[in-house]
């Protein structure tokens, strides 16, 4: 009677490049030596997993796809089985040549990243956990929804203008639209029936803008009570200048801020450091890095302005950068200072103290 071998691939690792789309994965398998499979199946992690197990049984699986729309889900699910890891990488930090940029194809995208989690390396993007994630998702909802608000003042001011209509001296420079203002506004004389309509159209989607915010808001204010986060708000907000919805941002962006080696890889990822280029004996500074961080980079500069004019210690920085640089700078300056020290505050559990040159 002949012996059958079973499948054992015990000590081999398994490399799987994943190209995510909405409707179907683009999958290219290989080992150490040969490209084994390249194919396309539904966006299922189940899917694949039930794949390489039953091919490949016994193996390590290293496996990886690019960061955006497809989020975390995936990665933990197959990150949370047995002899499994899964990889998110930055798109901007996956290799490519003029060729493939010029040759794009699915394919192509599914081996390159094969190729590069066989790389030592590699390193995949932070995987949050959920909980950080959905409260990080409400603040940035928050925020659009501030944009949203923005772009409504903006078309009824845009709208007043093109039609030569004002509101006279003393309305048009509030930041905030009082009930004075909107009224005002509501009981403009547009001089036909058809502008007036557009008018309470415009003013119509500000107020159910307005009163978006103001739900969205009281949200994040809710879970900012939370004890999981509370405790950190509260440390957060003894730093002058940072009221609940800027800490609220800057926590849920940071998240654990102990996965930062230090407050040198923080400012890089929040994107204060420069873009350089140094070649031989030349050297050139780009300015402030576009990698970054938007929301988190945003509030921090945000609070600057504040805390400039609330700690002597942050203002005498200030007007010593003033003196050698454009003010738009020197905040960006300050900005640095302020994270190492919401840095400080985070990693110590220490309220902050104001009047501490360093």
């Amino acid at each position: 009677m002949t012996q059958v071998k079973q499948l054992d691939f015990t000590g081999s690792t398994i490399y799987c490049g994943i190209d995510v789309h909405k409707k179907n994965w683009r999958v290219n398998i290989q080992s150490s030596e040969f490209e084994l499979e390249d194919f396309s199946q539904n966006p299922d992690p189940a899917t694949l997993y039930k794949h390489l197990i039953h091919k490949y049984p016994g193996a390590t699986y290293k496996m990886g796809y690019e960061a955006g729309f497809s989020g975390f889900t995936a990665a933990r699910w197959l990150n949370s089985m047995e002899r499994m890891e899964c990889l998110i990488l930055n798109a901007a930090d996956v290799s490519t040549t003029d060729k493939e940029k010029r040759q794009k194809n699915d394919k192509a995208d599914a081996r390159k990243l094969c190729w590069q989690i066989q790389g030592k390396q590699v390193k995949s993007v932070y995987i949050p956990e959920p909980h950080w994630e959905h409260a990080r998702s409400l603040t940035r909802a928050r925020e659009r929804i501030v944009s949203n608000q923005t772009r409504c003042k903006n078309r009824i001011w845009q709208l007043l203008h093109f039609h030569g209509l004002t509101l006279g001296d003393d309305m048009g420079c509030e930041q905030y639209w009082s009930r004075k203002m909107v009224n005002r506004l509501q009981n403009l004389d547009c001089g036909s029936v058809a502008l007036k309509a557009s008018l309470d159209l415009y003013i119509k989607d500000f107020l159910q803008t307005r009163s978006l915010l103001l739900e969205a808001t009281r949200m994040v204010r809710k879970i900012c009570m939370d004890p999981m986060y509370a405790s950190d708000i509260v440390l957060l907000r003894t730093i002058p200048g940072i009221g609940q919805i800027i800490a609220a941002i800057i926590l849920f962006e940071l998240q654990n801020v102990n996965r930062f080696k230090g407050a040198d890889q923080l400012k890089s990822y929040v994107g204060l450091v420069p873009d350089t280029s140094d070649s031989g004996e030349r050297k050139t500074s780009k300015g402030i890095t576009k990698r970054r961080n938007n929301h988190l980079r945003t509030a921090l500069v945000e609070a600057s302005w504040t805390v400039i004019r609330k700690d002597p210690a942050m203002l005498m920085l200030y007007k010593d950068y003033c003196k050698r640089m454009d003010k738009n700078k020197a905040v960006v300056r300050v900005t640095k200072h302020l994270l190492a020290r919401v840095y400080f505050v985070l990693k110590n559990k220490q309220p902050y103290v104001t009047g501490v040159v360093r």
